[in-house]
């Protein structure tokens, strides 16, 4: 618990136990093991923003996640795929057990809409499919067919495409996307 006390102050941490859907015991943990990546770096610039490549490694919530890419596109605020601690915080919060299904939803939808058009098409539900069948991929026909059954039931104004709004209604129909859309830190 020391090495938090020299950059975070007990006021900072108690901010971000009301900001986030974690604990100060959580914060001071995830704090500690993500300045494990460079601790000079963080007590001269505590935004400093790691590689990708670093916190997934340190992190394997992270490197075995088949969306690990999306998550790091998502959630990096600048969009460089790096991470501030408070980058990887606001993940962790959203990934906690105790954050409300539509706060998990709205993140998971920003997860899964991977060409950022703010609808859920076919092509973005081929790609799930392929991020969560790989390394083997399945013929473009039994995606087509997936696509078309996910669509027909999540799809309730029958566009062709999905929208926040319908996604979040599908996912309170699935209360077990609260525990797949979860690690513990």
């Amino acid at each position: 618990m020391g090495r938090y006390k020299r950059i975070l102050t007990k006021e900072q941490v108690e901010e971000y136990a009301q900001l986030t859907y974690l604990t100060k015991v959580e914060i001071v943990y995830i704090f500690n093991k993500f300045s494990t990546l460079g601790i000079n770096e963080i007590e001269q610039d505590v935004n400093y923003r790691f590689p990708k490549n670093d916190v997934q490694n340190l992190f394997l919530e992270l490197k075995y996640n088949p969306f690990c890419d999306r998550l790091f596109h998502v959630f990096s605020s600048q969009k460089d795929d790096c991470f501030s601690f408070e980058d990887f915080l606001d993940l962790c919060s959203v990934m906690s057990e105790h954050c409300p299904l539509s706060v998990k939803a709205a993140w998971g939808f920003k997860v899964f809409d991977f060409d950022e058009d703010e609808q859920i098409t076919k092509p973005d539900i081929y790609q799930i499919v392929d991020k969560l069948t790989q390394p083997a991929q399945l013929l473009d026909i039994e995606k087509e067919h997936i696509s078309d059954v996910v669509l027909k039931e999540m799809n309730i104004r029958h566009t062709g495409a999905m929208n926040q709004m319908e996604f979040l209604h599908a996912m309170t129909k699935m209360p077990e996307f609260s525990q797949i859309f979860a690690f513990k830190v």
